[in-house]
C-alpha cells in the first residue's frame, strides 16, 4: 500500500468537498468527527540527546506508510501467479493491505472442479506471494452453501453416502484448507451466504422458511463446521458472510431479520468472531437508510468487515459519488474494521462496470474517489520542529510509520506503529 500524491478531480468538483454529493453537510460534519474520533490519535514524538536532554527545534517528519485499517480487494489467484501479470500484482500493493481470493478457496475450487490454474496447489502459491508482501487475506469462504453448489465430489458423496458422507468430507475438507493455509490465512467466512440461500433443517427460530434446491444442512450443522473451524484455528477470526442486508429496502427486512438471527444463535455458542456484510449495490442507494441498517447490525457488539462492495450501473459519476458516500460512512463507523471491494481492474472481474480501473490502468471516477480517500484525506505526511521542551506532536491516521528527525546535518529514522494508546516516541540523537 503506497502514496499517491495527485490532486484527484471528480467532474467538475473537487472530490474532497461534501457540496456534491446526497447527504447533507450535517451528515458529513458528523462523519467526519467520528473518523477523527475513531481513527486517529495523537502522535508524540520526543527528541533527546545522547546526554538525554530534549532537543529543540528539531526537524520532525511523520510519513505515515501503511493503514491499521484494512482496505482491501477480491484478487485472482491465477492473475497473482501468471509472470505476465507484473502491474496487476503491482497495483495490489500500491493499493491495498488486505484481501480475499475471489473463488480459490470455495469448495469447487478446491475440490479442483476449475482446474488446476485455481486448485489448491495454485492457490497456495499465490498465497505465499501475498504473505510475502503484507497482503492479509481472509478466507472465503470454508465451507459450501448446498449441494447445487457444491464440488463433483461432494455431489457423489451424498448420492453415495447421503448426509453422513458429505457431512464428514465437509469436516475433512476443513482440516485440510486450514491446513495448508494457516501460514497466511488466519480469518475465514466459515458460512457464506446462510440466508441468502437458506438453510431448512434445525434451524434457530426465523433462520428460514423455505427449502431451495439441493439444501441438506440447517444451522446446527452450521455451528459444527465453526466448532471444527475453532479447533484447527484456535485464534483465528470466524466469521458469518452475507449478501442483501445493506442493500435491503427496509431496515426490518425479512433478509436482515433472518442473518440477525444467525447472528445471534451462532454468537450464542461463543464461536462468533465478526460479521461479514456484501455490499453489492445497485441504483441510487440511499446513504442514511444504509447507515441505519449498518447500525441494526453493529448492535450486536461484534467487529463487521464489508466483503464485497460493488455499486452497479453504467452512470461512472454516480459510481464515484457513492464510493464516496459508503467509505465513509464505513470507515467513520466504529464497528467496521475493514473495507473490501469485489475486485478493481476490468481485466480481472466478475463484472467489468463496477471495477475502479479500465484495461489500460486508468482510474475510473470510482478508482479515484478510492486513491483520494485512502492515500490523501485519511493519510498522514507532514512535517514541524520540536518546542522548547523538545517535543513534536500531531493527531495521525492510525498505522505505520517513518519518522525522521533531522538536526545539526544529521538524520535519524525511527519506524512506529500508531494505535489507540497514542504513545510517546522518544528519538535519541546520535
Amino acid at each position: 500500500m503506497k502514496k499517491n500524491t495527485s490532486l484527484f478531480l471528480l467532474g467538475s468538483c473537487l472530490i474532497f468537498g461534501a457540496n456534491c454529493y446526497a447527504a447533507d453537510a450535517a451528515w458529513w460534519t458528523e462523519a467526519d468527527k467520528r473518523i477523527e474520533e475513531y481513527r486517529k490519535a495523537p502522535l508524540h514524538v520526543t527528541v533527546i540527546d545522547q546526554q538525554g536532554k530534549k532537543v529543540a527545534g528539531a526537524e520532525v517528519r511523520v510519513a505515515m506508510t501503511r493503514h491499521a485499517f484494512e482496505f482491501g480487494s477480491a484478487v485472482k489467484v491465477a492473475a497473482i501467479n501468471d509472470p505476465k501479470q507484473e502491474d496487476y500484482r503491482q497495483k495490489i500493493l500500491e493499493l491495498f493491505n488486505s484481501g480475499t481470493f475471489e473463488n480459490a478457496l470455495k469448495v469447487k475450487a478446491w475440490s479442483g472442479d476449475f482446474g488446476p490454474a485455481v486448485g489448491p496447489e495454485s492457490t497456495v502459491q499465490a498465497l505465499h506471494w501475498t504473505h510475502e508482501n503484507r497482503i492479509k487475506i481472509r478466507g472465503h469462504a470454508m465451507t459450501g452453501n448446498s449441494i447445487r453448489r457444491s464440488s463433483k465430489a461432494f455431489v457423489k458423496l451424498h448420492e453415495e453416502g447421503g448426509k453422513p458422507a458429505i457431512m464428514e468430507a465437509v469436516m475433512k475438507s476443513i482440516d485440510d484448507k486450514a491446513a495448508q493455509t494457516g501460514f497466511a490465512i488466519d480469518e475465514w467466512d466459515v458460512v457464506n451466504h446462510p440466508v441468502g440461500i437458506q438453510r431448512p433443517g434445525r434451524e434457530a427460530a426465523g433462520a428460514g422458511n423455505s427449502q431451495p434446491s439441493g439444501q441438506v444442512f440447517g444451522i446446527e450443522e452450521s455451528i459444527g463446521w465453526f466448532e471444527r473451524s475453532r479447533a484447527n484455528l484456535p485464534e483465528g477470526r470466524l466469521y458469518l458472510n452475507e449478501s442483501g442486508v445493506l442493500p435491503s429496502p427496509e431496515d426490518d427486512s425479512p433478509q436482515v431479520q433472518k442473518y440477525l438471527t444467525w447472528i445471534n444463535h451462532v454468537n450464542a455458542s461463543g464461536l462468533l468472531d465478526g460479521v461479514g456484510l456484501q455490499a453489492h449495490f445497485r441504483g441510487d442507494p440511499d446513504i442514511i437508510s444504509i447507515e441505519g441498517r449498518l447500525n441494526k447490525i453493529a448492535a450486536v457488539g461484534l467487529p463487521i468487515r464489508i466483503t464485497e462492495f460493488t455499486l452497479n450501473g453504467s452512470d461512472e459519476e454516480k459510481q464515484g459519488q457513492f464510493t464516496r458516500e459508503f467509505m465513509t460512512l464505513v470507515f467513520s463507523h466504529p464497528s467496521v474494521v475493514g473495507f473490501q471491494c469485489w475486485g478493481f481492474w476490468e481485466g480481472a472481474i466478475f463484472q467489468p462496470e463496477v471495477a475502479m480501473f479500465r484495461k489500460d490502468w486508468s482510474a475510473k471516477p470510482n478508482g479515484v474517489v478510492y486513491q483520494d480517500l485512502v492515500f490523501e484525506k485519511w493519510w498522514t505526511d507532514e512535517s514541524g520542529r520540536t518546542d522548547r521542551a523538545g517535543d513534536y506532536q500531531t493527531s495521525a491516521f492510525l498505522g505505520e510509520y517513518e519518522i525522521s528527525v533531522s538536526t545539526g546535518g544529521k538524520t535519524v529514522m525511527k519506524t512506529h506503529i500508531l494505535d489507540k494508546t497514542g504513545e510517546t516516541l522518544v528519538i535519541q540523537l546520535d
